[in-house]
């Protein structure tokens, strides 16, 4: 079972990918490094909201894509 931080980085590639996006592109547009962001979506990186909401905007998602839901 993926812990969240796991679980949050692979949606993150999941949708950057989906919408053909680099991570230089995602790096540029969400002003986090291009090293930063691959350890978010390996989950090697505990990214607080403050980090990971640029990325929301520039992939544009929400919250709810890349939280897990409890069914």
């Amino acid at each position: 079972m993926l812990n969240i931080t796991e679980f949050v980085g692979k949606k993150i590639r999941h949708y950057r990918k989906n919408k053909g996006k680099t991570l230089e592109e995602l790096s540029s547009a969400s002003g986090l490094t291009v090293n930063y962001l691959s350890m978010i979506e390996k989950g090697e990186a505990n990214a607080t909201l403050m980090k990971l909401e640029p990325v929301i905007y520039a992939l544009e998602i929400t919250w709810t894509d890349i939280i897990p839901k409890n069914d």
